[in-house]
């Protein structure tokens, strides 16, 4: 009975240890806060996310970390446009007790000298637009998606900041996204993109 009682009190100490306390919130603007225990292994996250047209939303949460922390205690900047789509993401993952209590400003979205070829609309076969890049969008990138009907594939162009492209070149889910560096190098023809905001969904799921 004593031996149990040590292994309990010696598993509730490791647990303990082991388990932060994080701000959460709600709201899409996360203007009140609550401090919640997370879960064994969880670390805290803070993110503010810009979803083009349709605003920006800030978000506080336990997370794990394997699943989606690139980095601890440094800010990751992740941006993405396609001409009529754009999204950025700045997020920021800690280990310590109430570290994601500060929310963090919007990336820049300014343009920078990069241009990439894209479509001006969801229609546009074309597809031979020319976007501005914007903040840290570095890249050029083409993702070819297979026709599963036997038609021509479709291809989808913009700009994406360098870790975009790490992620998506080498998922297996994404096997034809293709970056390179260097104005309008993403060749343009037949092309769509429809499939861009599922990109750009994903894009938030799987890079903090």
């Amino acid at each position: 009975m004593t031996l149990i009682l040590k292994i309990s009190f010696t598993f509730t100490l490791f647990y303990t240890a082991d388990t932060l306390q994080c701000y959460t919130c709600e709201s899409e603007e996360c203007s009140e806060t609550t401090l919640e225990t997370c879960s064994g292994g969880e670390v805290c996250s803070t993110m503010t996310t810009v979803f083009g047209h349709l605003g920006t939303r800030v978000s506080k949460e336990c997370i794990t970390r394997e699943e989606t922390c690139v980095f601890m205690d440094a800010t990751t900047k992740t941006s993405m446009s396609g001409g009529y789509s754009h999204t950025s993401n700045i997020a920021y993952c800690c280990s310590t007790d109430g570290c994601n209590r500060n929310t963090l400003p919007a990336l820049n979205d300014k343009p920078n000298k990069l241009q990439c070829y894209s479509c001006k609309s969801e229609e546009d076969k074309v597809c031979n637009t020319t976007v501005q890049c914007v903040g840290v969008e570095d890249h050029c990138f083409k993702y070819t998606v297979p026709a599963r009907d036997g038609s021509n594939d479709g291809r989808h162009l913009g700009c994406a900041s360098a870790n975009v492209c790490r992620t998506y070149e080498t998922s297996p889910s994404t096997p034809n996204f293709n970056c390179c560096k260097g104005s309008l190098c993403n060749n343009a023809m037949d092309i769509g993109l429809s499939s861009l905001p599922l990109l750009l969904g994903l894009l938030i799921i799987s890079l903090v």
